[in-house]
């Protein structure tokens, strides 16, 4: 079995207005403080991670998260779009003492329940909480209108001694008739709904006088009512002006009950036997991407080999088709994305062609990581040489991955930095995902040309490429997010 090493995610910002690359652990360490009740601590605080760690899991690619659809290029976002309990999570933390017990305490559930994630039928689930459940968890349907088959109503005793097993509230009924949008009319001197419990079984004659009533379980007719309370008369109504709502447990109910896990915790049960307990017919496996040797895992990209089929390239003076050279590095760098654990798309294998339009249009609905289009230059003057590096304006991302393919391009491939640069190039403008154009080598140069020809130097290109985005990833260089274009 690989051992599991973390998995990077792309994470917006919002206060610094920019993503960073965030290792799973530490997001899930940062999350945490934000998503559990005071005093919650070891077997629960672990079943706590690995529910928080399980909902992250479903933004990734590898699980066809599609990321946040508010910020292109982020795995997720800490604005409460993506995970409502995002927003106070950076707060919470920073108000942490990192040398403090309880921090030390949140990091040792996280490492110890390391790349933990609940699933069924291999995918993970969306993994729900509450405070306190009052007895009994929900059935999905009943909250959601959907019927889920992990959120099964669960009996629940073990939260009877928390301080949410049962809370009460006074509300006026002016704060009433606001909050709902009502207007609670018809009480006077006649009139008085039964209330249950209280006010019942209420006999009143043709004039609204009442005759008797039962109060509190027992029998009264109206004069001694009247006498009793000191009323004017037994022509009485009577008109609530405060309601004490009383409520069994915190929350939606759905899934596990926070304070009912921190019980069976004390009662000597794993964080294991708490998931299976509120979760039903679930597994817990290892997220996907967390072997050491796919350390790009959740990554996508989108490969576009340029030109194919009867668009016009460049060719070179002794015969070589740039759209030729371009699919074959193309197809290269494929195969080293995958099995480092990318997803990858090509806009062509063979030599067909496609149109601008269809190789934007697939980079939109697919929201890669990164679009990559390759190509070799060209020039009527066969003595330029050197590689050029294109990026949309405004793209700081992919100017950064930019800078780092260039770096082992110049390193590996003997590459001429002519420049990584901004472009207004369509294919650039019209993605709206970050993206490159390569401009790898002039096909026009007879000297590049007949590097181009071997399959060795093409080799080494694709490579060279690859360690520049394996670069660009290690050192977590992530700079703003893309502005919208």
């Amino acid at each position: 079995m690989k051992k599991y090493s973390d998995i990077d995610l792309r994470v917006y910002r919002g206060h610094e207005k920019r993503i960073e690359v965030t290792p799973l652990e530490t997001l899930v360490a940062e999350m945490l403080p934000s998503s559990i009740p005071e005093g919650l601590d070891g077997e629960a605080l672990k079943a706590q991670a690995v529910l928080v760690r399980t909902n992250i899991a479903r933004q990734l690619p590898v699980y066809d998260g599609r990321g946040c659809s508010l910020h292109p290029g982020a795995d997720l976002c800490d604005g409460g779009h993506c995970m409502e309990w995002l927003p106070s999570a950076g707060e919470a933390v920073e108000s942490m003492d990192k040398n403090s017990q309880k921090w030390a305490t949140i990091k040792e559930a996280v490492e110890n329940t390391r790349g933990e994630i609940i699933v069924v039928n291999r995918r993970p689930i969306r993994a729900h909480f509450h405070l306190c459940c009052g007895g009994a968890t929900e059935n999905s349907e009943n909250i959601t209108g959907n019927r889920v088959v992990y959120l099964r109503k669960v009996l629940c005793s073990y939260c009877k001694d928390s301080p949410a097993w049962e809370q009460q509230r006074d509300l006026t009924i002016e704060e009433i008739e606001q909050r709902l949008g009502i207007r609670a009319d018809g009480f006077n001197s006649v009139k008085g709904s039964p209330i249950e419990g209280l006010i019942e079984e209420i006999d009143r004659d043709g004039e609204g006088r009442i005759r008797s009533l039962r109060i509190g379980g027992k029998y009264f007719k109206g004069s001694d009512v009247r006498d009793l309370l000191g009323l004017t008369s037994t022509r009485f109504g009577w008109k609530p002006v405060t309601l004490r709502f009383i409520s069994g447990g915190s929350g939606h109910g759905l899934g596990m009950c926070q304070y009912g896990a921190a019980a069976m915790a004390a009662e000597g049960k794993s964080y294991r036997d708490i998931i299976n307990y509120y979760f039903t017919g679930v597994d817990i496996a290892t997220v996907k991407g967390g072997g050491g040797d796919t350390p790009l895992a959740g990554k996508v990209f989108v490969l576009d080999p340029g030109h194919g089929g009867e668009d016009g390239d460049n060719t070179g003076p002794g015969g070589l088709k740039e759209k030729d050279v371009n699919l074959d590095i193309a197809l290269k760098l494929e195969t080293m994305l995958k099995k480092a654990g990318a997803e990858v798309h090509m806009t062509r294998r063979k030599d067909t062609g496609v149109l601008l339009s269809e190789r934007v249009e697939m980079a939109g609905r697919l929201r890669p990581h990164f679009l990559i289009s390759i190509h070799q230059n060209g020039f009527y003057n066969p003595g330029v040489s050197g590689t050029e590096i294109y990026y949309y304006t405004g793209d700081t991302e992919a100017r950064s991955l930019g800078e780092c393919i260039m770096d082992r391009l110049v390193e590996e491939a003997g590459a001429v930095n002519k420049g990584v640069k901004p472009a207004n190039f369509y294919i650039l403008r019209e993605a709206k995902v970050n993206s490159l154009q390569l401009e790898l080598f002039y096909i026009t140069n007879p000297a590049e040309e007949e590097r181009l020809k071997s399959e060795h130097f093409r080799n080494k290109v694709a490579r060279a490429v690859f360690n520049g985005i394996m670069l660009y990833y290690r050192a977590g260089e992530l700079n703003s997010a893309r502005k919208p274009v």
